[in-house]
């Protein structure tokens, strides 16, 4: 334990940036008016804070347009009004749903606040010229990459309007709709942020400067908002929704007609209750954990391992910083269907604190294998998730965390946790997590496998083991060189049952170097170039993988982004046969030809192993991701993909797979609340169509209303693919959910 504290207190500093502290002015509420107009009054009791850093592409350096940006805050909430000066004709950006504005192709402006003031998260609010919005919360993490979190919501109000100058754009952020220290003087940390193209150039500006050599982008918000006699308010919110779907197949050929079964329907509540400005606890009965909104398909026929899906569910939103892990640990995905949930979360200046917990109906079971994933459908199971972080000072946070999961029917799966991140001379960081699991399978059929782990079976017959993981990461990080160490290991008897865990029995050492410079030029903007080495070893310190990792990225006119990537395994071992020289290329382009147009192509050529066969073997891999988004005056969105992929053996005689995914997305907005979308796929893997219209009102992250239904043709009655109608639907629901957020 002395080791560990003389190791800390060598890695703590104190870290000095460029500060302007804004004392601002309290207003009355009845001076503010959301209207896409700034009032004399709303000037008059406001602060002014100028953009005006250029910090992408210039360094720092004087912005080419001006913006002005007036702050002023009532006993409710903060008011930003910003006036962007700018030819009104070089505005792009379109009336979108909430999310879904592209920050490389729109005029934008950000809020970013840290209310803390300790750099453990930065929450940040943003709205296009057209007054869409978009949020989410940024965590201090060994890469910017791994921080993101684009689930988080926070409500707020926005409102804009073009002018003959610019465009005007106000915001109105109530206290209660983020986290922020007990007291009624409050000091929050902050900066504002606007983005934009000028002669296809991608232009961000912000309204202090930020030092290119300093990893932690976090901890450079220092901007100070001052404010006084905040008096706080309780808020409960109840969340009832009701939904109701009906279903319908064909029952013996694809001629007979579709039979619909009951009606069946379902009501439930959420309840939550803020009983300070970081402290609440939320509550659900029989809530409604269904996407609406479709995953897009992936391509897994060659994948060993789980998939992993990004999580939209409003209830995995408020305190889910947390759970934010590197190595797996918690994935909210894995709590599928639950019959009640809660979650108690506590925020304050030194620590962190939340409890959640569960009863989930329809449980997913995955194991980790050495070289492939296992799954299961399970049965009822109580799940309960607790993490402490205690935050040092800035940059510095250590933590420990539990989670476990009992089946109903016998088993269960617990583990614990500790972790830390430092960071000392600005540059350096190092992170770390350690776990053990504890897990008795519970007996059931849910997978049957002959397959072994130490002198255990796979499939599910009661045995009781443990396991083990650890991550470790030292990284150095400057304006053009980005250096790391790793080091990860999961033994072969660790499970995360209430995390995201596709593979064991791996010892992993990776080494990472990268340079990257930025140019103010026309042809060239960006430039990086990156060497990444990995070997991995199993339990038996048997060679796995031996592979080397080159990558090349420039950034050019039109924001035209070209990466390329050559990824060669001197030797990849499968099932205990080792590969040799299974190397592949990745070219991937993202280019803006205009306002209205955003095209993305991404080719993967080279050599694969064909991991699904009963006999693995070596062949040419070939496949097209192309992606086209096209824009239709200020309503109508155009989204079209196709995701082609083909594994041929070497000699060309044989195909492992060929075939392809095409998705189609037509939306019109009306306004920012109210949309209507038609989504078509058509899956060659598997001869099926899926067509889904929606009806969407949204007028805030919690408050829904949908109509809509899935549409699905999939031979299922083993027709030859030439006489299969995939435009015949043999699979129908139709579904309402309504769902309203009702605030005390």
């Amino acid at each position: 334990m002395k080791k560990i504290s003389l190791f800390l207190l060598l890695l703590f500093f104190d870290n000095v940036y460029c500060q302007n502290e804004f004392n601002l002015i309290k207003s009355e509420e009845t001076i503010i008016s959301l209207d896409g107009i700034l009032s004399n009054d709303e000037k008059n009791n406001s602060i002014i804070v100028p953009i005006q850093y250029e910090q992408e592409p210039g360094d720092n350096v004087p912005s080419k347009l001006k913006t002005d940006v007036y702050v002023t805050y009532t006993d409710t909430y903060i008011y930003v009004g910003v006036k962007a000066f700018g030819d009104p004709q070089n505005i792009r950006g379109q009336v979108k749903p909430r999310d879904q504005v592209d920050y490389q192709n729109e005029d934008i402006i950000f809020l970013r606040f840290d209310p803390f003031r300790d750099s453990r998260a930065n929450y940040i609010l943003g709205s296009n010229a057209f007054g869409s919005q978009l949020d989410l919360r940024v965590f201090n993490a060994t890469s910017e990459e791994d921080s993101f979190d684009p689930g988080f919501n926070a409500i707020y109000e926005t409102k804009s309007s073009i002018v003959e100058d610019g465009y005007i754009l106000e915001f109105k952020v109530p206290f209660n709709s983020l986290p922020y220290p007990k007291g009624n003087d409050q000091i929050w940390n902050f900066n504002i942020s606007r983005v934009y193209t000028l002669n296809g150039t991608f232009y961000r500006n912000q309204s202090q400067p930020y030092d290119r050599s300093d990893p932690c982008w976090v901890c450079q918000v220092t901007d100070k908002l001052i404010m006084n006699d905040i008096k706080f308010r309780g808020k409960t919110e109840l969340l009832p929704f009701i939904t109701s779907n009906i279903s319908g197949k064909r029952d013996n050929n694809e001629n007979d007609p579709i039979e619909y079964g009951k009606l069946n329907g379902e009501v439930g509540i959420g309840f939550n209750y803020d009983f300070s400005p970081s402290s609440s606890i939320e509550l659900t009965v029989n809530p409604d954990f269904s996407q609406v909104e479709a995953d897009v398909s992936q391509i897994d026929i060659n994948s060993a391992y789980a998939l992993e899906y990004p999580e939209l569910r409003p209830f995995f939103n408020k305190g889910m910083e947390l759970l934010n892990f590197m190595d797996g640990a918690f994935y909210s995905r894995t709590i599928n269907s639950p019959s009640f949930s809660s979650k108690l979360v506590d925020l304050n200046s030194s620590s962190g604190t939340i409890l959640l917990n569960a009863i989930d109906e329809t449980s997913p079971y995955l194991i980790g294998g050495e070289d492939k994933s296992y799954f299961g459908d399970g049965g009822v199971s109580y799940i309960n998730t607790i993490r402490h972080q205690k935050i040092i000072n800035e940059g510095n946070k250590l933590g420990v965390f539990g989670t476990s999961r009992y089946f109903k029917e016998g088993g269960y799966g617990n583990l614990i946790g500790i972790d830390g991140l430092f960071t000392f001379n600005k540059i350096w960081r190092f992170q770390f997590e350690i776990n053990k699991s504890f897990t008795k399978e519970p007996k059931n059929n849910w997978i049957e496998t002959e397959d072994l782990f130490l002198d255990n079976t796979i499939k599910l017959d009661g045995e009781k083991f443990s396991g083990s993981a650890s991550y470790f990461r030292l990284s150095r990080n400057t304006e053009h060189w980005d250096t790391y160490l790793f080091y990860r290991a999961i033994s072969p008897g660790y499970r995360a049952d209430v995390g995201f865990v596709p593979r064991i029995n791996r010892k992993w050492t990776t080494i990472y170097h990268g340079y990257k410079s930025f140019f103010e030029k026309e042809y060239i903007q960006e430039f990086s170039v990156s060497l990444k080495g990995d070997l991995t070893y199993n339990f038996d310190n048997k060679l796995k993988s031996q592979n080397l990792d080159f990558d090349i990225s420039i950034k050019t006119f039109g924001k035209t982004v070209i990466e390329y990537n050559y990824d060669i395994n001197f030797i990849r071992n499968y099932l205990n046969v080792d590969y040799k020289n299974v190397g592949k290329s990745t070219l991937t382009i993202m280019a803006f030809p205009n306002e209205d147009l955003s095209l993305m192509l991404k080719n993967v050529f080279g050599r694969e192993i064909a991991y699904n066969e009963d006999n693995p073997e070596i062949g040419r891999e070939n496949s097209i991701f192309f992606r086209v988004n096209y824009k239709i005056g200020e309503n109508i969105n155009l989204l079209s993909s196709i995701n082609y992929a083909r594994l041929r053996n070497l000699d060309n005689t044989k195909s492992f797979y060929d075939g392809y995914i095409s998705r189609f997305t037509f939306r019109y907005q009306f306004n920012n609340d109210l949309s209507i979308r038609l989504v078509s796929e058509y899956d060659k893997f598997n001869d099926t169509v899926l067509l889904q219209p929606l009806f969407k009102w949204n007028p805030n992250p919690s408050t829904i209303f949908y109509i809509g239904g899935i549409q699905n043709s999939i031979n299922e009655f083993n027709l030859d693919p030439e006489e299969f109608n995939p435009f015949s639907i043999n699979r129908s629901q139709f579904f309402i959910k309504f769902q309203y957020l009702f605030g005390i």
